[in-house]
């Protein structure tokens, strides 16, 4: 049997993301995992507004495509909007945490006990347009740069910062949630559309690494991932551009599953927020009337968040 060669950045937190994956895996198949040293560039440079749809992907791609490896492991959130011609999301993980969360030097802080004037450390517009509708009494200061970076910054008394903002799983998979100070609610802090979503890109004819891989696949998530998708794609949005949200699946007590799509819009001033559901039992038709919706209040104006 040939071995399943296995493509994904190689930051701290793709490579400690990446693992359980390959250990899933190895029982069936010989695995060999590729770094990718490039994918994203330099994040700890001033790269806002991140508007080039696959910045943390180009280099997989053209590897993907090149033949040089069979599968390509993204978080879905940072993977371009539009499939790459030859190529496709062909599985999911099972969703982990969409919130974000407060990591705080101070033990036992929440977002709504820090002082007046705490400095919350954050380069996301997204984050920052709603930490200043949520407590406009507090400092946001920008800070960008992996999450172990920004926690060695956060633990250094002459920084200046109270707290920072970070994605729940991101501080899950680099085994740190006894870090976690609050596990923000998404009705304050909207995540981006495709959070703490692992997908797995491959070549269109390669059936065979598609059967490889579709043990890990979570049908569940792989709807609500093409809902969110779908709401990218019609609003004209990259990885990091409004609007943020997500699709959640309910199973009813008689049967029936009902999907339901936020998608919410803001400027970055946060002056602006247009917050839309829409729920039914298609997920597809949803995704659309939520993006109809949007663009009928007029959130179709192009701006940056990640």
């Amino acid at each position: 049997m040939n071995p399943l060669r296995v493509g994904a950045r190689a930051s701290k937190m793709s490579l400690m993301q990446t693992a359980p994956i390959l250990a899933s895996l190895a029982p069936a198949v010989p695995i060999i995992l590729r770094p990718f040293t490039g994918a994203g560039g330099d994040r700890t440079k001033d790269r806002a507004p991140l508007e080039s749809d696959g910045v943390f992907s180009d280099e997989i791609e053209a590897a993907l495509l090149a033949g040089e490896i069979d599968v390509a492991v993204h978080c879905l959130k940072d993977a371009p909007t539009l499939d790459t011609p030859g190529l496709n999301m062909s599985a999911y993980l099972r969703r982990d945490d969409i919130r974000d969360c407060l990591v705080t030097r101070e033990p036992g802080a929440t977002l709504a006990t820090l002082p007046p004037g705490a400095a919350i450390a954050t380069a996301s517009v997204r984050r920052t347009a709603a930490l200043r509708i949520h407590r406009p009494d507090i400092t946001v200061r920008p800070l960008r740069g992996p999450v172990d970076m920004r926690l060695r910054a956060l633990d250094d008394p002459e920084s200046g910062i109270d707290a920072l903002v970070v994605a729940t799983c991101s501080m899950e998979r680099l085994g740190l949630a006894h870090r976690i100070a609050e596990r923000i609610s998404p009705e304050i802090l909207c995540p981006p559309l495709g959070a703490a979503i692992i997908a797995f890109q491959t070549r269109e004819d390669d059936t065979a690494t598609r059967k490889a891989i579709q043990p890990l696949h979570d049908p569940k998530t792989g709807i609500e991932a093409a809902a969110e998708r779908l709401v990218l794609l019609r609003m004209g949005g990259f990885c990091n551009a409004p609007p943020a949200g997500y699709c959640t699946t309910n199973f009813g007590t008689d049967g029936t599953t009902t999907y339901t799509v936020r998608a919410q819009s803001f400027t970055p001033d946060g002056t602006t927020t247009i917050d839309v559901r829409c729920s039914g039992s298609d997920a597809a038709v949803a995704a659309v009337a939520t993006s109809d919706e949007l663009t009928r209040l007029g959130a179709d104006e192009p701006a940056t968040t990640h």
